[in-house]
This record gives C-alpha cells, structure tokens and sequence, in this order.
C-alpha cells in the first residue's frame, strides 16, 4: 500500500518505543519488503488503532490515534482521568518498568556499544505510585477547533480555510495539540486527589467571571494557566493563577475576592498562599510577566528531604517527586566513596550539594548553577540547614569550566535533557576526577556521554534507575564512572 501524510490506516502496536510511542510493523510499496515501522503518539503494545499519518520519512513514519479498535490484554480499569502526563497509566506498573528498562538497555547498546547487563545495579520503584506530584500546571483554553471554507477576493477559485477555536475548557493540553484543552473532570491520579475534586467548580467560578479563555495560536484571551505546588511535609498548598494583562481595576478587585473566597473555602488552612501573575508573553512559557502580586497569604512552602528543610517558592525548581527524589539522593550519595572534595555541576538548588555536606560536615563542595534564583534557594536553604561547607556558584557551566583550575577527586553531573557540551565534558575529562557520578533525567543523553568517557579512559562502575515519574515513559538514571589507572 502507498503511505502518505493524511492516510489513515488500522495498525496493531507490538511495542513501545523509547520515549513512550508504540511501534507498529507494516509493508509498503516502498520499502523493498521489509517491515516499515510507524511511531504511534500515545499507543500502547498490544492495542489495535486507527492513525492518521502525521510525518512520512524514507525510512520511517509518525502518526496519532484517530480511535483505539481494540484495548491491550495488559491494560488494567482505573478510576482516574486519562491525561497525556499520564499515558501510561492503564499499565501495570511492573509492566512499565520492564519497558523502561529494556529500552535504557537498548540505548546502551545503540549509542555506547556498551552491555550494561554486567553493571547494573537496581531499579528503584517510586514509593508513591499515584498522587506523588508536587506540582501541576492547568492550562485555560478551547475545547473544541472547526473550520469554515471561504473565498478570497482574488478570484472565484480561491478558497481559505477560516478556523474557530470554541468551548471554555480547564484541565491538561489535548494530547498532539498546545491549544486545544481537555477538561479535567475527575482526578488524573497524579497530583493531589481532593484538590484536583474542585477544579471542575474552579472553572465553572472562572466562566462565570469572564468567559474567555487563552488561545495558544493566536495569543488572545483571557484565562491562561493555574500553576500549583504542594508541600507533603505542611501538607500545604502554593497557588499561582496566570491571565493576560487585559482587566481593569474594578475586574481584577472583584475577581481576587471571589477567586481568594473560593480557595479559601476549597482548602481552608491548607491554602498557604495565592499569587496573581499577568502577563502578555506568546504561548505558555509565562517566563515574562507584566505584574504579580501575592494576595493571600504567604510567599514559600518549606519541603523536607532527607531530612533537610527547603523553602520552596512559587519559580524555583524542585524535584517533582519528592519520595523518589530521596531515593536518587541516598543512591547518589552512596556511589561517592571520595566525599572531602566534590564538584556538583547543573546543581539546581544545591540539594545533592546540601545532603552530602550533612553527611560530611568536613568536606569541601563547591556547587554551580546558572538559574540565579535557584542559587539564592541554595543559599537560603544552606543557612537555614546549617550547612556551612558548600560554595554556590551563579554561572554558566560551559564558562565555569573553562576557568576552573580545581582537581576534585568527585565530579557529580545532573545535566538538563540535552546533556553536558561536549567541550565542558572533555574539559572534565582532561583533569580527571578519579571518580564520576552522572544523573540523567535522559537515558539517551547519558549514553551518548558515556560512549565518550569510555573512550578516554573511563569505566562504567555500577548504573541504576529510579523511578520518578510512573505512568509515562521516563526514568532517572543513575551511573557511576571511575577512572583507569
């Protein structure tokens, strides 16, 4: 059969791809019978779908369910809502570590040439397996998208598609799209279970007092994201309601009180505080803002790791599963037998940083970070910890390795997705730490780092997996290098 953009075909799905899509095994007219793999956005292994072809590719093709024909045998009844940060969520979690795990494996081999049967350590389950997140962003927008088909003034053959974005929607991106919104109706098992029950009335609060909600496309409306966090230590609640910068004083007077009385009422003394944001930046970063105010209550949440105390504020960053965030710690801790001399590289707020100095109050830690707030979370939570044996450090890490003129004998790496440089890679690998310690919220990425440092001199020690996020396709990896002698 031919494929092309637009083709709608029935696929059955007997895998699942790195990074969560299933995988569907075809022939077609082009690929000299051989099987054609097709990426299907959102599918499970062993279900039957109906998909649409969204990319064609020589050697491959992606596409998005239209309908699912036939469920997984695998698949289990929950009661939540299905939500795209969940799409795994009908699948036994043991299930869902096995995929993890072989796909990980996989991407050694790819990438590394390497076989990391012999040096595996342990897969760490998350603790918490349902209501573990401590934060949340709901998105405002349409429910619903149509088009009209009208003709130009250039001549009578000229036709435009007029579109229409409708419906007052509350809850999470439709899977595929960053305009359209799903309502969340019920909990999605997730976040916190008796908050998420009054968001459906929290929209329906919102409509009333101005029945316009954001559109990504075209950077109008009103309503724009609900960011919320949650202290499992206060058992506390931080909220931050964004809009556009578009009401008057009188509108914005009236809507605090009532949106202040609702969370009030919602979560009494669990309501820790309420920021208003406004702003007019493009799409939904909301990194720019016009104004903010708080107006109700305090300013931070405190969170206790490790049994250190952290001030959370409604910016900084902080591990979104806090019961799988001690496990990582402990691990990473534990693969650090050199402890008086430690460089922490992408050290967010100074975590890792902090638990090892605790644990080695003699110890010299010098921890870098480019997000300025994040370095004065640090700081703030040293002071307050009573940490006194670790440097922070605003900077670039490519920068601050160009400069650093310090041997550690530990390096500990925490990098974003994308990974390290390679130029601030080597620049570690040229004054050899003895001992490396990578955390990777990427597999690909660290296999990828790894294939380097097995090139110049390195050995892969031990490597694990902890579970931060169950219910979607991601694992935290975890791996210990050390160097040859």
């Amino acid at each position: 059969m031919k494929l092309n953009k637009g083709t709608e075909i029935e696929l059955e799905i007997s895998d699942l791809a790195f990074g969560g899509k299933g995988i569907a095994k075809i022939k077609i007219e082009t690929s000299h019978e051989k099987p054609f793999t097709i990426f299907v956005d959102g599918a499970l292994a062993g279900q039957t779908v109906l998909a649409r072809i969204s990319v064609k590719k020589r050697r491959y093709a992606e596409a998005k369910i239209v309908k699912i024909l036939k469920t997984s045998p695998d698949e289990i009844i929950h009661d939540f809502q299905p939500t795209p940060g969940a799409p795994w969520l009908s699948l036994p979690i043991k299930l869902q570590q096995k995929h993890k795990q072989a796909q990980v494996f996989e991407l050694f081999r790819k990438f590394a040439e390497t076989d990391v049967t012999p040096v595996f350590d342990e897969y760490i389950e998350s603790p918490q397996q349902h209501f573990y997140r401590n934060k949340m962003d709901y998105s405002f927008g349409p429910t619903t998208e149509s088009y009209t088909e009208e003709k130009g003034n250039r001549g009578e053959d000229d036709v435009y598609k007029v579109w229409s974005h409708t419906g007052f929607g509350f809850g999470s991106k439709k899977r595929g799209q960053f305009w359209l919104v799903e309502n969340l109706e019920k909990p999605s098992g997730l976040f916190d279970e008796s908050f998420e029950a009054h968001l459906p009335a929290f929209r329906a609060l919102c409509e009333k007092l101005k029945p316009s909600v954001y559109n990504s496309k075209t950077n109008e409306g009103f309503w724009r994201q609900l960011v919320v966090k949650k202290s499992f230590a206060e058992e506390a609640f931080l909220l931050n309601l964004i809009t556009n910068h578009a009401q008057t004083k009188s509108e914005k007077d009236a809507f605090t009180k009532e949106i202040i009385n609702f969370w009030q009422n919602a979560l009494g003394s669990k309501l820790k505080g309420l920021y208003w944001t406004q702003s007019t930046d493009t799409g939904n970063a909301n990194d720019k803002y016009q104004y903010r105010d708080l107006v109700f209550g305090e300013p931070t949440l405190t969170e206790k790791i490790c049994d250190l105390n952290f001030n959370i504020s409604i910016d900084s960053f902080f591990q979104t599963n806090i019961f799988s965030a001690e496990k990582l710690y402990e691990k990473a801790a534990s693969y650090i037998s050199h402890a008086d001399n430690i460089l922490e590289l992408f050290a967010g707020t100074g975590t890792i940083s902090q638990i090892l100095a605790r644990q080695n109050p003699t110890a010299k830690i010098t921890s870098v970070e480019i997000v300025e707030a994040a370095v004065k979370d640090a700081q703030a939570n040293a002071l307050k910890n009573k940490v006194t044996n670790v440097d922070f450090i605003c900077d670039d890490v490519n920068k601050f390795m160009k400069t650093y003129t310090g041997t550690p004998p530990v390096v500990v790496l925490d990098p974003p997705r994308a990974g390290i440089s390679p130029k601030a890679l080597q620049k570690i690998i040229d004054f050899g730490p003895e001992e490396l310690v990578y955390i990777s919220c990427n597999a690909a990425t660290l296999a990828r780092d790894t294939d380097t440092l097995l090139k110049n001199g390195y050995t892969l020690e031990k490597l694990s997996f902890v579970d931060q996020f169950p219910h979607t396709a991601h694992v935290e990896c975890l791996a210990r290098f050390e160097k040859l002698t």
